[in-house]
C-alpha cells in the first residue's frame, strides 16, 4: 500500500487525471466517499462546484486517491499507473537511435507503426479480470533480444463469448515454455472441434484456469521479452492479458498492393517465407505447430535482415485467419512488379531517373510521352522483388491513387538549361498477374472447343448422348438467363426421346431439337443474343 502511495505522490497530472475519472466512471468510494463526497470535505471555499480533474491541482487529486485502502482499488490504480507507463516506454523505444535497438525490437517498432495495431491492440486492460505486464527500464527493454511466441485455441460459450482452452509458447529455440489446457469457468455452446480438435472428454483432464495461464505469463513476459504471434490481438483477448512489446506476423509481412486491411494467413506464409505447408487443408489446428511457425517466420525475417515490411509473391487460395478472400476460384499468380512513373517534368530526363536506383539494378526504363510538358516512364525489373524494395527506398508522402494502388510523390532538385529548382511526380506500383488456369474474359459464356478431327468423325451414339446433354445444358442456360418478367422456355419432349441415345436412326430429331431451339433463341430480346450466336455455332462445328 506505502508504495502505492509514494508512486501516486510522484505520478505526473495526466495520469492521476485518468485514474481519478475511471474512479468516477465505475462510481468508486473511498474512506470519503466518491469524488463529489470527498470535494465538498476537502475545499471549503469551492466545494463540488468544480468536477472537472483537469482543473484540480494534482495534491487534490492525490488526497482523493489516498482515501481508497481496499486492495482491489489500489490493484486497479496500479494497471492505470503500469498503463501510462507501458505507453511512455514504447514512445522512448520507438524514438531510440535504430542503432540501438535490438533486431526483435525493430521489428515490435514495424507492428506498433502498423495502421491496424491502434484498432487491434486496444484492450479494456482495466477490467477486473485482465491482467497487464510491464515493459521494465527501457534501457534495457531497448537491447533485449528475448523473444516468446504464442498461439492459443478458444471456444464459443454460451453468451457468445470466446473463452480460451488451450495455450501453447516456445522460445526462439522453439522449445516448449507452456503448453496447457485451460479448465472453462462457462456453459459452452459450441466446441470447434473441427477448428482444433479439441473436445469437451479432453478438456476434462485440465487442471490450469485462466487466471494461472495469467500468472504464467506475467512470469514470462518481463524485461522487455517480445511476444510473438499471428494475429496476436486475438490470442491476447483470450488470455486477457494486455503486453505492449509485440510482433504480429499478420502485420509485418505484406502484399505487394500494400492494401493494409488485408493479411495473409500463417499456412499461407509458412507456404511463401518457409517453403513448407503448416497443414493440409481441412486439417484442424496444432497450437504448438502454430506457435513454432510465427517464431520460425520471424527468425527468417531476422536471419535474411528484411529492414521493412516485405511482400509476398506466390499465389494466395481463400481461407480463414483474415486471408484474403478472392473473388473466384481462379487463382493468380504475381508474375512481375513494375514502378510507373507519372506525369514526370519534361526537364527530368530519363537518365537522371535512373539514379533513383542502385547502378547494378535490373531496372529498364521505357518512356512514353503523354503530354506537352510532361511524360510516363515504366520501370520494369527482372525480379518483382527488386521492385517492391525499390518503392521502399523512395523518399516522399505515400498514399494511394485513384484506385487504391500505393504511389509515393517524390521531389527532386534538377538542373535544366539556365534553370534549377525542384519538381515533383509519383511513382506508383503496377501488378502484372498470370492465372494459374484458364480465365475466360466472359464467365457467362459457353465456349465449345473440339479438334478438327472431331468435326469431320460421323455421328456415333456417344455423339449423340454429347448431343442430348448439350441440349439440356443450353436449355439450362437459357432458363437462368432469362429475366424473371420473361416467359419461361417450355420444352415438351416425348417419351420416344428418352431413347435416341441408342439409336443412330433418331439423329435427325436431334437436329430438329437443336433447330427448334435455335429458333426460341431468335424470339428472345437482346440479352439473349449470344445464346443464339453459341447455339449456331454448335450447329455450324456438327456439321448439321
Amino acid at each position: 500500500m506505502e508504495k502505492i502511495r509514494k508512486i501516486l505522490a510522484l505520478a505526473e497530472k495526466e495520469v492521476l487525471i485518468d485514474i481519478v475519472k475511471n474512479v468516477q466512471k465505475r462510481k468508486m468510494k473511498g474512506a470519503k466517499g466518491e469524488w463529489k463526497e470527498f470535494l465538498v470535505e476537502y475545499d471549503s471555499q469551492l466545494g463540488d462546484s468544480l468536477l472537472d480533474p483537469n482543473k484540480r491541482p494534482p495534491a487534490c487529486l492525490v488526497a482523493f486517491l489516498n482515501t481508497f485502502t481496499k486492495e482491489q482499488d489500489l490493484e486497479f490504480f496500479e494497471k492505470i499507473m503500469t498503463y501510462h507507463s507501458n505507453r511512455k516506454a514504447i514512445e522512448q523505444l520507438n524514438k531510440s537511435c535504430i542503432d540501438v535497438q535490438s533486431s526483435p525490437q525493430k521489428l515490435a517498432s514495424l507492428t506498433f507503426e502498423h495502421p491496424e495495431y491502434p484498432k487491434c491492440f486496444s484492450f479494456p486492460s482495466y477490467d477486473e479480470d485482465w491482467v497487464m505486464t510491464k515493459i521494465g527500464k527501457v534501457s534495457k527493454a531497448i537491447k533485449s533480444t528475448r523473444m516468446l511466441s504464442v498461439d492459443c485455441e478458444m471456444v464459443l460459450c454460451e453468451d457468445k463469448t470466446e473463452s480460451l482452452v488451450q495455450v501453447c509458447v516456445v522460445n526462439r529455440n522453439l522449445e516448449v515454455k507452456l503448453n496447457e489446457l485451460v479448465k472453462l469457468d462457462k456453459p459452452v455452446l459450441d466446441y470447434r472441434t473441427q477448428i482444433h480438435g479439441i473436445n469437451a472428454k479432453d478438456l476434462e483432464r485440465a487442471t490450469c484456469s485462466l487466471e494461472d495461464i495469467q500468472k504464467s505469463m506475467k512470469k514470462l513476459l518481463s524485461d522487455g521479452v517480445v511476444l510473438i504471434g499471428h494475429s496476436l490481438d486475438k490470442d491476447l483477448k483470450a488470455l486477457k492479458v494486455d503486453h505492449s512489446r509485440v510482433i504480429d506476423t499478420s502485420l509485418i509481412f505484406k502484399y505487394p498492393e500494400g492494401h493494409t486491411h488485408k493479411r495473409p494467413s500463417l499456412n499461407h506464409l509458412c507456404k511463401t517465407v518457409l517453403g513448407y505447408d503448416l497443414r493440409e487443408d481441412g486439417a484442424p489446428h496444432n497450437c504448438l505447430a502454430d506457435a513454432q511457425a510465427a517464431m520460425k517466420l520471424v527468425l527468417a525475417k531476422l536471419e535474411n535482415k528484411f529492414d521493412g515490411i516485405i511482400p509476398l509473391k506466390i499465389k494466395e487460395v481463400p481461407g480463414s485467419d483474415g486471408v484474403i478472400p478472392l473473388k473466384s476460384k481462379k487463382v493468380f499468380v504475381i508474375e512481375s512488379v513494375e514502378l510507373f512513373f507519372h506525369e514526370v517534368p519534361i526537364a527530368v530526363p530519363q537518365r537522371q531517373l535512373r539514379r533513383l536506383f542502385p547502378e547494378d539494378s535490373t531496372v529498364k526504363l521505357q518512356a512514353s510521352l503523354t503530354g506537352e510538358n510532361v511524360y510516363n516512364s515504366s520501370a520494369v525489373f527482372k525480379d518483382s522483388m527488386e521492385a517492391c524494395n525499390a518503392f521502399e527506398s523512395f523518399k516522399g508522402e505515400e498514399g494511394k491513387d485513384s484506385s487504391g494502388v500505393p504511389q509515393k510523390l517524390i521531389s527532386l532538385d534538377i538542373k535544366y538549361g539556365k534553370c534549377a529548382g525542384s519538381v515533383s511526380f509519383y511513382v506508383r506500383k503496377v501488378l502484372k498477374k498470370v492465372s494459374s488456369d484458364e480465365n475466360p474474359a466472359d464467365k457467362g459464356s459457353i465456349q465449345f472447343e473440339e479438334t478438327k478431327e472431331q468435326n469431320k468423325k460421323p455421328i456415333k451414339n456417344s455423339d449423340q448422348c454429347d448431343q442430348v446433354k448439350e441440349i439440356q445444358r443450353l436449355k439450362k442456360d437459357l432458363s437462368d438467363r432469362s429475366p424473371a418478367n420473361k416467359r419461361s422456355i417450355q420444352v415438351e419432349e416425348t417419351k420416344d426421346q428418352n431413347k435416341k441415345q441408342k439409336k443412330h436412326s433418331d439423329q435427325c430429331d436431334h437436329v430438329e431439337e437443336i433447330q427448334r431451339l435455335k429458333k426460341e433463341i431468335k424470339e428472345r430480346e437482346s440479352e439473349l443474343t449470344k445464346a443464339h450466336n453459341i447455339m449456331a455455332d454448335l450447329i455450324k462445328k456438327r456439321g448439321l
